[in-house]
């Protein structure tokens, strides 16, 4: 079996699933045959098995079975691990860092920045840039205004973000149950919204194929709503909570 293979039966096993019993909750009888293929080592696990795992159960960290990274179940549902900063607000400092061949994050407004082909697409969008030495594979910095994902992420605090690339073929491929930076265009005005959001998949075939469910960690304030996928302009994925603003 492949390690990915290796992993997706070991984290079966630990959230109290067989492969006879998870197979019997799979809706569709060729994912159904994928999954008895791999587990009699014919052939590796298919993305869309390790999908359909994830996107059932939150616990699961996809990240885990896919690279190995992490462990194989998130501690909590909603498990942003914390990285400690330091911000550069200096063209002195700024040059000091690049010198040194330090990987920098710019901080941007997520609102206006994630609605172009870039994170970040122009030098005046910019107002200062981060060295997170944890965060090596982000692309930007921005912070979370409302109260919508406290008390995980409560307003005003900062967040690393890391691009995800949309699988248009297949958009329910992505790691639900996770905190994603999601940019939506208005279709009656053009306008970008962003959100960030706890996405999760309809179970019925008809509408997830058209929408995701933006969730709420905040849910005695704050309610499900639909993000329609044809809508969705760009992606990232939350990979880290700053915990200090320390100048530089």
């Amino acid at each position: 079996m492949s390690s990915v293979t290796n992993r997706f039966f070991e984290v079966l096993n630990l959230i109290g699933e067989t492969p006879t019993s998870f197979s019997c909750k799979i809706p569709n009888i060729t994912t159904k045959q994928k999954l008895s293929n791999a587990k009699n080592g014919r052939n590796s696990i298919q993305i869309d098995v390790v999908s359909y795992l994830c996107s059932t159960n939150e616990k699961v960290n996809a990240d885990y079975i896919l690279t190995g990274r992490g462990k194989p179940l998130k501690d909590s549902i909603f498990d942003i691990p914390e990285t400690q900063d330091v911000t550069l607000v200096s063209r002195e400092n700024y040059d000091w860092a690049k010198n040194k061949g330090l990987h920098l994050l710019p901080q941007v407004n997520f609102k206006f920045a994630a609605g172009q082909t870039q994170l970040v697409n122009a030098t005046e969008d910019i107002t200062r840039y981060w060295y997170l030495p944890d965060c090596k594979d982000c692309e930007g910095v921005a912070q979370i205004v409302g109260n919508s994902m406290s008390p995980t992420l409560p307003s005003g605090c900062w967040v690393a973000l890391k691009r995800y690339t949309l699988p248009h073929e297949n958009p329910n491929t992505i790691p639900f149950g996770n905190i994603f930076g999601i940019v939506v265009e208005d279709k009656d005005t053009g306008e970008y919204h962003g959100h960030i959001k706890v996405l999760r998949r309809y179970k019925e075939l008809s509408l997830a194929n058209k929408y995701w469910i933006a969730h709420s960690i905040n849910t005695e304030e704050f309610d499900d709503f639909d993000i329609e996928i044809s809508q969705v302009r760009g992606l990232w994925i939350v990979k880290q909570h700053i915990v200090s603003d320390t100048l530089l």
